[in-house]
């Protein structure tokens, strides 16, 4: 089955996917850097500090994450995305009303809660669970939400602010999250479109599901787990932090800031491309087979930067690791399922989703600190590139003793017919 006859198929729960990811983005970073100079400049806060409430925020986030994010094993999807929703819209309008400084962190505990991990968290959970032979094409499409917002979201957002002011921006931004999402999942998400591609249903018009209880504490101690979230944890960490920190990286360059824009064009192209490239390939050849190759351009893509003179660098930097991401958030959520198996990927989700959240706070963290240490990014390019190394050597556990031994078989061979 195709995309195209997949979409046909299925386009009530993609679109529902789609959905969920894009709106995510009202909580992510990009959207929400937006809003800092006005915070500033209202509340006289200082860069330091209203970076401190976010960091301080996001790691709260992913404390909390893991608790709330298990319970849509055992709550109805419907129910558990409204009750989300109802979040989120609490979040928005607490933010667009903030009169005092300590409004702030309260405002981007909801929304990175929300918005990064619950909205993000309810799109790929619910791919994983209710497709099988067709898993790594409804995640990928799903995904798409995420380079979409990236792509279409920010110039809109910034219009909006510059014409209506930033807290009437806010409400513009909980009124379409309640309208779409709430009419979406109440009136077009049916029960019948709650059915896995095994004809299990799962329909939210049962009472809550009663699930056997698995402890996290477990599942963090298994060898799945250790095995994927160093590279669940790598790139929200990597991104995140170079992101933050790519003004600085063009002065360092000696670039115009021009570049930025069109290198972040190519990012989301790039990572589209290949998002939809990483479904049908995880559908054929299962995500095990990719996961300790696709981190490869990202390293590729450092090194260029770091050791690359003219501009141009920049452009495949961009595309390098727009390639590894897309491709990378295909076959880490794929490959929860294949480790961990649909009946509780609600709550291992919830777990790598808190990993993903904390680690988009501890990278630009780490990158101040050493850049506030006098360092350079030369010194933040090396230690990326020595983590990253590190992070694709542990990947390469994934494969199964019995292809390690059959490459060593093949490749004796070839030596004895070389010799020969």
């Amino acid at each position: 089955m195709n995309y195209f006859q997949f979409i046909q198929k299925h386009s009530v729960m993609v679109f529902f996917g789609i959905m969920m990811t894009a709106l995510s983005s009202f909580g992510q970073t990009f959207l929400l850097a937006l809003y800092v100079p006005f915070l500033i400049e209202e509340f006289a806060l200082s860069n330091g500090l209203i970076s401190t409430f976010y960091g301080v925020a996001t790691i709260a986030s992913a404390a909390v994450l893991p608790k709330v994010g298990k319970l849509i094993d055992t709550v109805p999807l419907k129910k558990f995305t409204l009750f989300t929703t109802l979040l989120f819209l609490v979040a928005l309008l607490f933010f667009s009303f903030a009169q005092a400084w300590w409004y702030i962190p309260i405002a981007f505990l909801g929304l990175r809660l929300a918005g990064q991990g619950l909205y993000s968290h309810i799109a790929i959970t619910t791919m994983s669970r209710y497709f099988v032979e067709n898993r790594g094409k409804a995640i990928s499409l799903a995904s798409l939400g995420h380079p979409l917002g990236q792509a279409v979201l920010p110039a809109i957002i910034l219009l909006v602010i510059t014409q209506i002011g930033w807290r009437e921006s806010l409400w513009l931004n909980a009124t379409l999250v309640a309208v779409v999402v709430t009419c979406y999942t109440l009136f077009v998400v049916k029960p019948k479109h709650l059915v896995s591609e095994s004809k299990e249903e799962i329909s939210d018009n049962q009472k809550e599901k009663k699930v056997d209880k698995v402890r996290q504490r477990d599942i963090m101690k298994s060898k799945e787990f250790l095995l994927l979230a160093p590279n669940i944890f790598f790139i929200p960490f990597a991104i995140t932090g170079l992101f933050f920190y790519q003004f600085p990286i063009v002065e360092f360059k000696g670039w115009s800031v021009g570049v930025i824009a069109v290198g972040l064009t190519a990012y989301a192209i790039a990572s589209s491309t290949s998002i939809l490239t990483a479904g049908p390939l995880i559908d054929k050849y299962r995500a095990k087979t990719f996961f300790p190759f696709y981190l490869i351009p990202f390293l590729i893509g450092i090194l260029v930067i770091w050791f690359g003179n003219s501009s141009w660098t920049m452009y495949v930097y961009m595309v390098l690791i727009g390639l590894s991401t897309g491709f990378g958030s295909a076959t880490v959520s794929a490959l929860q399922v294949e480790f961990f198996g649909q009946k509780y990927i609600g709550t291992v989700r919830s777990l790598f989703t808190s990993i993903m959240v904390l680690s988009s706070a501890v990278g630009p963290a780490l990158y101040g600190v050493l850049l506030d240490a006098g360092l350079g990014f030369n010194v933040v390019f090396s230690v990326t590139s020595a983590l990253l190394l590190i992070v694709i050597l542990q990947s390469f556990r994934s494969i199964p003793k019995y292809s390690k031994a059959k490459w060593k078989y093949k490749f004796r061979n070839r030596k004895k017919k070389s010799k020969g």
